[in-house]
């Protein structure tokens, strides 16, 4: 009898369980969502037909990019149909409209882009620049919404590849405004065409906190091009000057990119510094001089001073106060804070710069307020020639200033006199140190080589 009861009492709890199953709102859910898992599928085959046109364009084969275009347009109204189903069932569907929305812009932006490529690779550059209005009115709606979507539905994001595509797209944005700017200003016929053809860069690393980052870029062949076929020539130091592109989009790119890292000034900027040292290939002094453009450096890699130009660039263009630091056969970057150093203890603080010594038996004279002819001569040996107008004053014991076309200070030191440059003493500000072609260092510490050595500042303009 209990073993009767038992089986008994198991079918009706079976028999519960189906009916339960069978009318319960989780099954209703579960049966009306084939409509979401069609919408779904559809919105990836619409997703894979636009990278197939992308990758179609690329090869110029621009009539089968437009074919895969409207199976893409097919795919995404399919998926509308399927969307409107299950939002007749009340089911929830924000994600999916979110990711068609996403989808039709993208096919509008692509469509336009593939005509602009056509049209600059055949030299037409007038109605070129009518397809890249368009395109770039367009895609600032598509940034808006790849930026939602990739905040709120990381997953949704991921289904359609949207961070990629972006990354892919990007560089298009920046050269179709350059084309249109050009033509503008020259109505010169052919223009260098656009093209998806491009250097990618995927960057990881981890910063000097241990934090690990990563981001990725693509550089455009026409702006790599563009950059190489400008003069590389570096008269004096004022010439290093052009190659700092803080106002280049694709450097205020990467600039705002950082704005995510730390809200903490010296964070971000060791962030930064990080990113230069661990991400940029280091190459070896070339025997003959060679200055390269931040976008050049990204592609291509870069010695002491391509790196340190790249670092003041990405600097300046986040805002910072910046200089560039030349020791002999090195460059460093340098940046003011307002705030001192918390990460370096006794951090290299560059101002002034150190020269050369002196006897410090001039130092009577100088106390006088005397130029003396023996000064004058140490001077000019060491390449710094003083005037007759030079003037000498003190305002504090064991240390005195020579103001001429350039100003000096000298201070002692235990048993002899140091002859110090002050390029920036009318600022009234250091730049903190920043080596960038060795990993490990952070803001304010240098290699120990480094530390007694002559130098100069250049200050890159606000």
């Amino acid at each position: 009898m209990g073993l009767r009861k038992v089986l008994i009492g198991l079918m009706v709890i079976l028999f519960i369980g189906y009916a339960l199953y069978y009318i319960s709102p989780l099954n209703l859910f579960l049966s009306t969502s084939e409509s979401l898992d069609k919408a779904d599928k559809e919105l990836i085959n619409s997703s894979e037909y636009i990278n197939r046109a992308i990758n179609l364009t690329e090869q110029r084969q621009y009539d089968k990019a437009r074919e895969m275009l409207k199976e893409a347009e097919n795919s995404s109204r399919s998926a509308k149909m399927y969307i409107e189903q299950a939002k007749a069932e009340n089911i929830s569907v924000e994600p999916y409209e979110k990711g068609k929305n996403y989808l039709d812009k993208l096919i509008i932006c692509i469509k336009d882009i593939t005509s602009v490529i056509e049209l600059t690779e055949k030299g037409e550059s007038n109605d070129a620049v009518k397809y890249i209005d368009k395109f770039l009115s367009e895609f600032r709606e598509l940034e808006g919404i790849s930026s939602d979507i990739i905040k709120k539905y990381p997953a949704l994001a991921e289904k359609l590849n949207i961070k990629k595509t972006m990354v892919n797209l990007k560089p298009l944005k920046y050269d179709s405004q350059d084309f249109k700017d050009e033509y503008i200003r020259k109505k010169t016929a052919p223009l260098p065409p656009i093209s998806f053809d491009g250097y990618t860069k995927e960057f990881k690393w981890k910063d000097h906190l241990g934090k690990k980052w990563s981001f990725e870029v693509k550089i455009s062949e026409r702006k790599y091009e563009k950059c190489k076929n400008l003069s590389h020539e570096v008269k004096d130091d004022e010439g290093i000057l052009n190659f700092v592109t803080d106002k280049d989009a694709q450097i205020n790119e990467i600039a705002e990119w950082f704005n995510n890292t730390y809200s903490n000034r010296e964070d971000e900027a060791n962030c930064i510094l990080s990113f230069v040292q661990e991400c940029i290939m280091s190459i070896p002094e070339e025997d003959i001089e060679y200055f390269r453009y931040p976008i050049e450096t990204i592609v291509e890699g870069g010695d002491c001073e391509d790196k340190s130009i790249l670092f003041v660039s990405i600097m300046k263009a986040e805002g910072y106060d910046i200089a560039l630091v030349t020791f002999p056969y090195h460059e460093m970057g340098g940046v003011a804070l307002r705030e001192e150093l918390k990460r370096v203890k006794n951090p290299e603080y560059r101002i002034p710069s150190y020269l050369f010594s002196i006897e410090a038996g001039l130092e009577d004279d100088l106390s006088k307020g005397v130029i003396s002819e023996k000064l004058k001569i140490v001077f000019e040996k060491n390449s710094f020639p003083l005037s007759d107008s030079a003037t000498v004053t003190s305002k504090r014991k064991g240390e005195w200033n020579i103001n001429d076309e350039e100003k000096f200070i000298i201070r002692r030191k235990e048993e002899e006199l140091k002859v110090y440059y002050s390029p920036l003493s009318e600022k009234k500000k250091g730049y903190y140190l920043c080596e960038t072609l060795e990993r490990d260092f952070k803001i304010g510490s240098i290699p120990e080589e480094y530390k007694e050595m002559k130098y100069n500042v250049l200050v890159i303009p606000s």
